[in-house]
């Protein structure tokens, strides 16, 4: 799954429509919300990514950083897949 927000609060000066915000994006390691990473990044959004694989979202941020200069932060999802089981 793939979740998008803006996480930083409009300023109230300012129009909303020409600030660059930052972007959350779940399951950034791989597939869609890689994709999603590299165009936000490269459209200068800074972004959160969060993902269970933290090996190919460190390269993914790294690459990201180097190529369009914004600010990545990781957080690593360390939940299981399988959070509930269902007893028969």
């Amino acid at each position: 799954m793939t979740m998008i927000m803006n996480i930083r609060p409009p300023d109230r000066k300012s129009n909303p429509m020409t600030q660059i915000p930052a972007a959350l994006i779940t399951g950034a390691s791989t597939g869609i919300g890689a994709t999603y990473a590299e165009r936000f990044a490269r459209r200068g959004h800074d972004l959160v990514l969060v993902a269970r694989d933290a090996a190919r979202m460190e390269a993914l941020a790294s690459r990201l950083r180097q190529e369009t200069g914004v600010m990545i932060g990781n957080i690593v999802n360390a939940l299981p897949a399988k959070r509930y089981r269902t007893h028969a």
